[in-house]
């Protein structure tokens, strides 16, 4: 759905002589993560409100999208199953957020989000068969990951010693989240390598 939208407004930008088409791909793929990434914020944003999170929610999308834009991870095959997948996974996390407002799971929240804080700081920066990233890339990005890794870290700690649950209940999801997507991208990406290289 997204694709197709970027590519018509691209192909009008093209037809108008806006873009040359040597930019053609260029566009398609800036206006396709434009959107999705919109899409997405207003679905936390639906979600936030129902739930009745808004600001939580918002806060753990802005730190989950950063942590994920560098540290990478799993990657569904379709953007059908994309679509699919992340909103249930935003829908978990607010979900998730939501009930640390109704119960007392902070120590919880703490202790599952520091580990897979760990799993990120090993595993970051994953890429994929489709953008594999060279050394200086590798190098560059798992450099921003960990920077941006110890700052929510920090948020999640100062937040949990002050009691500022706005914040730390989102911060915790974004890394629960990531740590989930990045550990089973690191085990698909293991058993790809794996089946590729058996004998047939």
């Amino acid at each position: 759905m997204i694709n197709k939208l970027s590519t018509r407004l691209t192909e009008r930008l093209l037809s108008n002589g806006t873009i040359s088409d040597e930019d053609k791909d260029l566009y398609i793929y800036g206006l396709f993560m434009l959107f999705s990434h919109l899409m997405f914020f207003i679905i936390a944003c639906i979600f936030g409100l129902i739930l009745g999170c808004i600001f939580e929610s918002i806060i753990f999308y802005i730190a989950f999208q950063f942590i994920r834009r560098y540290a990478g991870g799993y990657h569904a095959k379709t953007e059908t199953r994309c679509e699919i997948l992340s909103t249930l996974s935003i829908l978990c996390c607010i979900v998730l957020i939501k009930l640390s407002k109704m119960y007392d799971i902070r120590i919880a929240l703490l202790s599952i989000s520091l580990v897979f804080a760990v799993l990120i700081f090993i595993l970051c920066p994953l890429d994929t068969p489709e953008k594999p990233l060279n050394d200086k890339e590798y190098k560059y990005f798992r450099k921003i990951s960990w920077i941006i890794l110890s700052l929510i870290i920090v948020a999640i700690i100062v937040s949990f010693i002050f009691k500022f649950n706005v914040v730390f209940a989102p911060c915790c999801a974004s890394l629960i989240l990531e740590g989930v997507l990045i550990g089973t991208g690191k085990i698909k990406k293991v058993y790809n390598e794996k089946r590729a290289s058996s004998p047939a």
